[in-house]
């Protein structure tokens, strides 16, 4: 992680708000200013070099990073593909934490895909080298050189780590990754344990998870249930973590 230049301060009352994931706040000082940022204020906090990675990490335990790619590679090691044979697509890449525990675990071959060219700038600047190629663009827009690109890659393998929550990635992105994936390739995402549930008045992206099972698009092959992160008061988010198959 690069040198910090920064102070970070929790609100005064932080045990006593109950704010969800995307709601979250601090306040950062920097050359005797504070301002207050959402962690969920991407491009302001990419923009700040080791911001995200020291919230995330020392300051919330964040854990995602390293249990799914972990995962990744165990299960689909046992169906007897080789890890250096997986070619990735990871959607909502930001500054390329998964993309470098990814490539620590042997894969070599990852595009990177966010719609925040302050991702692609701090991905450059904490994950030099690991992505093959990251791409700023809406997949949902796509160019026709980005397409045909992308086609021409033959991805057996999309990977959207946290980023399904509220004001996140919209279901129709992930449809749209999906369809530049060829048929029997991995599917990996994560999304809160209570959204994974919710069967009343689940989200959009649940909505669309489950309508691609249910026709047969998906094959799920494996869950598993972990800490995410702890919120800023300390209690604990659970998450799970989900591997399917494209299927057709």
């Amino acid at each position: 992680m690069n040198k910090i230049n920064f102070q970070i301060r929790l609100p005064d009352d932080i045990q006593g708000l109950n704010l969800a994931e995307n709601e979250e706040y601090f306040f950062i000082i920097q050359n005797a200013q504070e301002r207050r940022l959402r962690l969920h204020d991407y491009a302001e906090v990419y923009s700040i070099p080791g911001l995200y990675e020291y919230i995330l990490l020392e300051k919330l335990g964040y854990r995602s990073y390293e249990v799914m790619p972990a995962l990744l590679v165990e299960k689909v090691t046992e169906t007897g593909l080789v890890v250096e044979q997986l070619k990735i697509l990871e959607i909502g890449a930001g500054s390329g934490l998964f993309g470098k525990a990814l490539a620590k675990r042997g894969v070599a071959s990852i595009i990177g895909v966010d719609k925040l060219q302050e991702a692609a700038v701090a991905a450059n600047r904490e994950a030099p080298g690991i992505y093959q190629e990251y791409i700023v663009e809406d997949l949902t827009k796509l160019s026709q050189s980005t397409q045909n690109k992308l086609e021409q890659l033959k991805l057996n393998c999309l990977v959207c780590c946290s980023a399904l929550s509220k004001g996140h990635i919209p279901a129709a992105v992930f449809k749209a990754a999906l369809n530049v994936i060829q048929k029997g390739g991995w599917v990996m995402f994560n999304i809160s344990k209570t959204s994974y549930d919710n069967q009343i008045n689940p989200s959009e992206f649940i909505c669309f998870y489950r309508e691609e099972i249910s026709q047969g698009n998906l094959e799920l092959y494996h869950t598993h249930v972990y800490e995410h992160r702890r919120f800023f008061n300390g209690q604990t988010l659970q998450h799970i973590a989900v591997l399917a198959r494209k299927q057709k």
